[in-house]
């Protein structure tokens, strides 16, 4: 049975975002949501790619969560949505939070404090939900609810800053950190399972890790945002180092399908196999650094008001440009979204023409599912699209 503090918690917040619903926002059902998006990316590779998901689609329903100022990119596992949230009201009573909402109808099942300021979207594993932040500048935690009712269940303190949200894989939640270590932390306990100290062998400057560590088969990938260090490849099961490729820092990836290993460089998105043999560099103009998507044909990434397609060979395939600044791709089956500006944009992935595009008010970080897909919007709104 849940405790009694989350109890009221969950009783409070749900009163407390139906009194938030303005008149433009709908209110309807779903119906039941299959698939998941277990964290950042989707995937343990970060591909940002699902198989499929509604097509020209409109609002179902939409919620402002009570308090919130921004809402973050949230998980979907279960039939639930995992939202980070930013509360700074002083009604808010936590300033940082962690929601379960019903993926259906936007209900919310409970919220937790997280005592941290969220790094982004949570990653969840079978009954539990990792989320990583900061406590402090130059310290993180790395803590774990229980999905069903949100009752904290372990945490582990990172003495460095901390901003790469987890990589959950095999049980194991993966957090590189600032200080060019990386942890691997069992799920069902909180354990050490290893933590690896990367140092700079070139003396160029420290190791930074930033972005989310990508995991493929018995091989986990880090990117260094200092230094020369680059691209680091690791085992899964010892965090002993297998390869690294130097490189100017990465600031986004990295990304990992199949073979192919890709990050970015500030305007340089940078192609390797994964045995650490560089293949292409393809310039960027204008660089925004969002995050990379990869299906079995392209490499999608932007610039600011620019979306590139790149084929597995380093070529452009196309480029789709609009007025406005352009959001994270996604790839949907044979189609690519493009949120920002309040929009999301479906292209063909072949072609990148336009296949529809709709004006829901939210521009973060799609989330999609087979029949439904997900955004955020400003003041803690989240946004749920379906057929």
């Amino acid at each position: 049975m849940p405790s009694r503090r989350a109890f009221l918690a969950a009783s409070a917040a749900t009163v407390g975002l139906a009194g938030c619903l303005s008149g433009e926002l709908p209110n309807g059902e779903l119906g039941s949501v299959d698939g998941e998006w277990r964290m950042d990316g989707h995937d343990a590779g970060h591909t940002r790619r699902v198989d499929n998901g509604p097509s020209d689609p409109a609002t179902v329903w939409g919620r402002e969560l009570d308090g919130v100022r921004a809402a973050g990119t949230p998980a979907l596992a279960d039939g639930r949505l995992y939202v980070p949230a930013d509360a700074v009201s002083p009604e808010s009573r936590s300033f940082h939070r962690l929601y379960a909402l019903d993926a259906s109808t936007g209900e919310t099942r409970w919220w937790a404090p997280s005592r941290i300021d969220l790094n982004g979207a949570p990653g969840v594993v079978g009954e539990r939900v990792v989320v990583t932040g900061k406590r402090s500048l130059e310290r993180g935690r790395v803590l774990c609810f229980g999905s069903r009712y949100g009752e904290e269940e372990w945490l582990y303190d990172v003495d460095a800053r901390l901003t790469a949200p987890p990589t959950v894989d095999g049980g194991v939640a993966y957090v590189p950190d600032w200080s060019g270590t990386v942890h691997a932390l069992w799920v069902a306990d909180g354990s050490v399972l290893w933590s690896q100290q990367i140092e700079d062998t070139t003396q160029r400057g420290s190791t930074t890790f930033t972005t989310p560590a990508a995991v493929d088969g018995e091989t986990l990938y880090v990117g260094s945002n200092s230094g020369a260090t680059g691209i680091v490849a690791l085992d899964i099961d010892d965090g002993g180092e297998r390869w690294r490729a130097e490189t100017e820092p990465v600031t986004a990836g990295p990304v990992v399908h199949g073979d192919l290993l890709v990050v970015q460089s500030y305007g340089l998105v940078i192609a390797y196999g994964t045995d650490g043999e560089q293949r292409w560099v393809f310039n960027v103009l204008d660089s925004g650094n969002r995050p990379i998507a990869v299906d079995d044909e392209h490499v999608y990434a932007t610039g600011r008001e620019t979306l590139y397609a790149i084929t597995h060979d380093g070529e452009e395939s196309w480029r789709y440009e609009r007025d406005g600044r352009v959001g994270a791709p996604t790839v949907v089956g044979d189609s690519v979204l493009l949120t920002g500006e309040g929009r999301i944009t479906a292209l063909s992935a072949a072609t990148g023409g336009e296949r529809w595009s709709v004006t829901p008010g939210g521009g973060g970080d799609a989330v999609v599912s087979p029949g439904a897909l997900f955004v955020t919007g400003d003041s803690g709104r989240l946004l749920a699209l379906g057929e």
